[in-house]
């Protein structure tokens, strides 16, 4: 450390006697000359500066051209030459020789000298000072049109600018000032560069460095929109085509404005708020959204769309700055909407969630896709699948946003999702901590579950019968929806009819059976939800259809549940099972003799009476129909072209009395045990042939496909 003394004495250049610096191992020690000059400058002023600048001159060090301590030497010695005009003229001596002795110069010695001369009014100086500096020390194109934006900026004379900018070789520079300009909101010195710059060639490389000017007087100025596009077209620029657009799309939003701000006034109708044009408005860079917002604020418009609210959000980016400018519509009594796009970026924005914000606002998503719900509920098993969580977890906050109950539409997304992506497992657990926690499962989720855990089937086929092992469908969406209907959510009778179809094409009687038994008694009248809790009763009380209302009309469950093509097809089922196997079975000593068989074929019948108990109405005449169709297949003449038909047929050892029998016991009423029974089946076989040779002469015109066999 040194004293005030040593350091007063090593930093006094002109008294005589050996100095620190005057020694070959400190004479170029740039750090011990920048201690002795920031000492010599704080405690002596203009005087100390002057002193290390003759040093300078004599040659005793030389001024650094790159580096802090260049900025530091050269920033002081141009401040006393902007005083001096005898330092300045040997400062800019010394430089040039310097750049011809070692081709080495301080790169802002020329920005410096004349952006403050031009700023401090000394104007014709500064076109001096461009012509002794420009052919040794001109900045680069970029810091030229930066001087020109800071002057401008500054106030500067802008005739003195100009006339430097024609003097310098500069052809590169519209890209720079005339957006720089547009920014600031000077338009005016905006349109006046505009022309400099193009009568001296220097052209705009991309219509969107021009747009900002000719959307402003577009709105503003006709005439002088039109002389910017004029001047573009008549330079040869490739994109003017382009820009006359944007004047006519910018015309359009002017027109738009003065309808809405003065309809009245000129016996306009005035038109709703536009918000793709708002959109447009709100995106252009050229005007600041302070602006933009009192603008539209002056034309009267309370509400603003998704589209406004996402181009203002992308100006601004950040949360805070987001919902500072949502105050500020608010200010303005301007809502932005209840769009889910709207409510969701102001949500995002207010907790911070800059995240998601950023995920929404960068989406190619129309904002209007959101009120979609089933295409964002797509999303998110697209999501789901290929492991994005930011956007799995953004759709998920949105689709809750729009949700009058969060929580339970929450529970019901994820029971979809795991019933989309096949994730049984977590289906189950999700459904049955639902069902526990009393959770209503919502007639979409209850739909979606059924159609992920049911097989494919294809009209008219009955489902493929899966080996042993695997698990049962069937039986699992019979779980699944009686668990749901008992836990006092709602599931529609229609959902049962399938189920329904499916076990009896499978031949599962026993389970048919008592599925039917068991959603006649719950969907009947004679429910009476004696088994449920109270909570779990006064939800299904909703459900309930009132007890006036008669089993026979077509929107009563029974009805929906049992049609009479059902009840056909429950008395053909019946016959189908009873026939499947053969009624024979064998002795241990060889003898084959005749077996009771475990189902009678009058079970379709029997379980129709035991649905009549239960208040469903039963068509007879379809039921009789029904059983004469059987008797048909079993009795009559010619053979069915199904093979359970045949088969059923085959396996058939009861006389036509004995079944007539049979079925009249099961009726309970005497209908079919006639002498003239056989008589009439070979009648109904007839007609049946003839219609079934119709349909096959029709079709050997079409196929050439040729059978008798009856169906």
């Amino acid at each position: 450390m040194w004293t005030r003394e040593e350091i007063e004495l090593e930093s006094n250049l002109e008294e005589k006697g050996l100095k620190l610096v005057d020694k070959n191992s400190h004479q170029k020690d740039l750090r011990l000359w920048a201690c002795l000059f920031n000492y010599r400058q704080r405690m002596y002023g203009v005087s100390g500066v002057r002193m290390f600048w003759a040093a300078a001159k004599r040659g005793d060090f030389q001024v650094p051209m790159t580096g802090v301590y260049a900025q530091l030497f050269w920033g002081e010695f141009v401040k006393l030459g902007l005083q001096d005009d005898v330092v300045l003229s040997e400062i800019i001596v010394y430089a040039n020789q310097r750049m011809e002795s070692t081709k080495e110069r301080w790169s802002e010695l020329y920005i410096r000298i004349v952006q403050q001369m031009i700023l401090s009014g000394r104007g014709e100086e500064a076109v001096n000072a461009h012509e002794r500096l420009f052919q040794l020390h001109a900045p680069d194109s970029i810091r030229f049109a930066n001087m020109i934006c800071e002057v401008v900026a500054g106030e500067g004379d802008a005739s003195i600018l100009s006339e430097i900018y024609v003097k310098s070789n500069y052809r590169n520079i519209y890209g720079k000032v005339v957006p720089f300009l547009c920014e600031q909101e000077d338009f005016d010195s905006a349109y006046r560069w505009h022309f400099i710059c193009i009568t001296r060639g220097d052209l705009p490389v991309t219509s969107r460095v021009t747009e900002p000017l000719v959307h402003f007087y577009a709105i503003y100025d006709r005439i002088r929109a039109t002389k910017v596009t004029g001047s573009l077209v008549k330079a040869g620029i490739p994109f003017a085509s382009s820009i006359s657009s944007t004047l006519e799309d910018t015309a359009m939003i002017s027109r738009e404005m003065v309808n809405l701000m003065h309809g009245e006034t000129f016996n306009m109708p005035a038109k709703p708020y536009n918000d793709r044009l708002g959109a447009r408005w709100f995106a252009t860079r050229w005007i600041s959204l302070d602006v933009a917002m009192t603008a539209i604020s002056a034309l009267g418009v309370s509400e603003i769309g998704p589209l406004s609210l996402q181009a203002l959000a992308l100006r601004e980016q950040d949360a805070e700055s987001i919902t500072r400018r949502i105050n500020q519509l608010k200010d303005l009594n301007i809502s932005i909407g209840s769009s889910i796009f709207s409510r969701s970026v102001e949500k995002f924005a207010r907790t911070q969630n800059q995240a998601y914000l950023d995920c929404l606002l960068q989406s190619d998503q129309h904002p209007n896709a959101l009120e979609d719900s089933k295409f964002q509920e797509g999303l998110l098993i697209s999501y789901a699948r290929s492991g994005d969580s930011l956007r799995y977890q953004l759709t998920l906050a949105m689709r809750l946003i729009s949700s009058r109950n969060p929580d339970m539409e929450t529970k019901n997304i994820l029971l979809r999702n795991h019933a989309k992506t096949g994730d049984t497992t977590a289906l189950l657990a999700s459904l049955h901590k639902m069902q526990v926690e009393g959770e209503i499962i919502t007639v979409n989720t209850v739909k979606t579950i059924l159609r992920s855990v049911l097989r494919p089937r294809q009209p008219g086929r009955r489902p493929i019968t899966l080996p042993i092992k695997q698990a049962d469908d069937l039986k699992m969406a019979i779980d699944i929806l009686k668990g749901i209907m008992q836990s006092g959510s709602f599931v529609s009778a229609t959902y049962w009819r399938e189920i329904i179809k499916r076990l009896g094409m499978l031949g599962r009687w026993k389970d048919l059976e008592d599925l039917c038994v068991f959603l006649a008694s719950w969907y009947g009248p004679a429910n009476r939800e004696t088994f449920l809790n109270s909570a779990t009763r006064r939800r299904f009380h909703r459900y309930r259809v009132p007890a006036q209302v008669r089993t026979i009309h077509p929107l009563h469950p029974l009805k929906i549940l049992f049609p009479t093509s059902l009840q056909r097809a429950i008395v053909e089922w019946g016959f189908m099972c009873a026939l499947k196997a053969p009624f024979v079975e064998k002795e241990s000593n060889g003898l084959i003799h005749k077996a009771k068989p475990s189902l009678s074929v009058t079970a379709g019948i029997q379980l129709l009476k035991r649905l009549h108990a239960y208040h469903v109405h039963i068509d007879i005449h379809s039921v009789r129909k029904a059983i004469f169709d059987r008797l048909v297949v079993y009795y009559g003449p010619g053979q069915s072209s199904k093979v359970y038909n045949r088969r059923g047929r085959e396996n058939n050892t009861l006389q036509l009395e004995e079944m007539a029998a049979q079925i009249d016991q099961a009726l309970g009423v005497r209908m079919f045990d006639s002498p003239h029974l056989r008589e009439v089946i070979e009648r109904r076989s007839e007609v049946r042939l003839r219609k079934v040779g119709r349909k096959i002469a029709g079709r050997l015109g079409m196929t050439g496909q040729e059978t008798l066999d009856l169906p």
